[in-house]
């Protein structure tokens, strides 16, 4: 029997809540969480195949839709027509989750003058860092990072193009500290007529709008590409600065950022960036921070809140008892917290065991 697509769509049982206010400094508070949502990607997300294996791809959010990562097998139930299937007799298990999700990332950093000609870059650099090595903890293909930089010049650049190999990340990285210019006229060869800003030939101007807009399009272009069912974006955008070049103005960003679909964080370091601009732009979180040295926990948190966006998505997998007909399977969640107690949450789909015969092995 070939695989087969379940016939209807995964129900969630829980009402999703609002989306989750954002708070200074780094986007937490907001509303009591009381229970869990379970979504699945309509019913492509539920299939079969021989000899009795049943498989289900799903998210799991708070109510209030903050991801919840890190839920073991043995914190889902299962349930077939009401009635509980024994999690040991089925093999009952989280399976690896790269061939079906993926989570695409742009680490946007501003490489304008002000930055180079500071004593910033290097905590910069050792902040993005970290970024990356948090983010990309769990390994595998499940999360693809695209490191970008920008100046003034019409298009940010891509440094890094997606990729989930950190080492490759890390020499983008690396190659930012490659003396480039002593003097302005060690650019002369460039055709956009850029100036030397400490070792890097860039365009002194600040076009953060264009940028945000740009790497809003590379999410939706790698993500409209993908060959998985189920795929999300976030863009962490970095600067130190206002939007000087006037490309994009801030109201055509902002409306930009409010209806991506993309998560959207922002660091603003210093005193001369404009709050509201970049708390609009870091819809999801924005991070203000007055000293470079407080970079790295920045990153780190954003890495953080990332990787549970990466995380929240699952397999599950089962060896059925059914052998014949159209069935309804029931998945509980129950997820302990120190803060909310016990949050629980469910969803149903059917599927067809036509064929189902015994031999299963996950």
């Amino acid at each position: 029997m070939s695989e087969k697509l379940l016939q209807a769509c995964a129900v969630v049982l829980l009402a999703a809540c609002g989306p989750y206010p954002v708070d200074e400094p780094g986007g937490g508070g907001g509303s009591k969480d009381s229970c869990l949502s379970l979504s699945g990607p309509g019913p492509a997300g539920l299939s079969t195949s021989p000899p009795s294996k049943v498989s289900w791809s799903f998210r799991v959010d708070t109510c209030s839709g903050e991801p919840v990562a890190g839920i073991s097998a043995t914190q889902f139930e299962i349930f077939e027509d009401g009635k509980k299937v024994s999690a040991f007799e089925s093999q009952q298990r989280i399976a690896a989750r790269g061939e079906r999700f993926r989570l695409y990332s742009v680490v946007l950093l501003d490489l304008s003058g002000s930055i180079l000609r500071s004593a910033d870059f290097t905590a910069l650099q050792t902040a993005a860092k970290t970024y990356l090595e948090t983010a990309l903890a769990a390994g595998g293909d499940g999360h693809r990072v695209q490191l970008m930089t920008f100046d003034g010049r019409v298009a940010p650049q891509v440094l890094v193009p997606f990729t989930s190999n950190l080492t490759t990340l890390e020499l983008g990285l690396e190659s930012l500290s490659h003396q480039e210019c002593s003097v302005s006229a060690d650019c002369a060869g460039f055709a956009d007529h850029r100036t030397c800003a400490g070792w890097r030939c860039v365009d002194d101007s600040t076009n953060l709008n264009g940028a945000v807009v740009q790497s809003l399009q590379a999410l939706d272009q790698a993500r409209g590409q993908a060959d998985v069912q189920w795929h999300d974006g976030a863009l962490v955008v970095f600067t130190d600065g206002t939007d000087q070049a006037d490309r994009v103005s801030t109201a055509e960003a902002l409306a930009q950022v409010a209806t991506s679909t993309e998560h959207a964080f922002a660091i603003g370091l210093g005193g001369e960036v404009d709050y509201a601009a970049l708390r609009g732009i870091g819809r999801d979180g924005y991070w203000p921070v007055s000293r470079s040295d407080q970079l790295q926990r920045a990153f780190k948190e954003i890495a953080d809140r990332v990787s549970g966006l990466a995380n929240r998505f699952y397999v599950l997998e089962y060896c059925s008892p059914r052998r014949s007909g159209m069935h309804t399977l029931e998945v509980r969640a129950s997820v302990p917290t120190a803060e909310h107690g016990v949050l629980t949450g469910s969803q149903r789909g059917t599927f067809d065991a036509t064929g189902f015969e015994s031999g299963c092995q996950l």
